[in-house]
């Protein structure tokens, strides 16, 4: 935990202390966007997701965990395709000008793909999420929280869903995702599903 701490923070320092070059980030988005969309706005097709509603330190730190092979999946996956795509990365300027680039494209409106009640899910997920990502959705980035409103509902169904079946969180270096994967497992489907429509009522910042 320690050394998730010193590294959850040097991510942190970085962020806030260097410059960010803005064109650096645009130019390396030119990669991501065949399969993220041109504005950061996913592609369900591609199993891509959308991006532009997650803050900066959160990108970082997913850019960093793919790198390091802490975040992967079967090949073939689109964990494992994302794994290869930037496998031996390590400058983390760089990833904070990709991040940082990310962040300041408009957010796209989603479209509700699935099921759920709103209503339920809001009390399940003040109880059991809000304390982590915020009451409506909104990250928090001292934590390294995501930002969930303003995400792709399929996307997160399919994340849980990882989470659960631990498919996601169980490298060692994961501990964030080993947290996940406790919470994920303590909603059944049709709570998930409520949970996933109240954070599409929610507006993204």
């Amino acid at each position: 935990m320690k050394a998730l701490l010193v590294f959850m923070l040097t991510i942190s320092a970085t962020l806030a202390q260097a410059e960010v070059d803005i064109e650096a980030g645009k130019a390396r988005y030119a990669e991501c966007s065949a399969c993220h969309g041109s504005q950061a706005e996913g592609n369900a097709a591609l199993n891509a997701p959308a991006l532009s509603h997650l803050q900066p330190v959160y990108i970082v730190r997913q850019l960093q965990n793919y790198a390091t092979g802490v975040r992967s999946g079967e090949p073939g996956t689109p964990a494992a395709i994302m794994a290869a795509s930037v496998e031996g990365w390590d400058n983390i300027a760089e990833k904070r000008n990709l991040a940082v680039y990310i962040n300041s494209l408009p957010i796209a409106p989603k479209t509700r793909t699935l099921g759920g009640d709103a209503e339920q899910g809001a009390t399940t997920y003040r109880n059991l999420c809000a304390g982590c990502h915020g009451r409506d959705g909104e990250g928090k980035n001292v934590l390294h929280a995501p930002a969930l409103a303003g995400a792709d509902d399929w996307y997160l169904l399919a994340q849980m869903r990882a989470f659960q079946d631990k498919r996601r969180g169980s490298h060692q270096a994961d501990q964030l995702g080993a947290q996940m994967q406790s919470m994920a497992n303590l909603v059944d489907d049709e709570g998930l599903l409520n949970i996933i429509a109240y954070l599409q009522t929610r507006q993204p910042n």
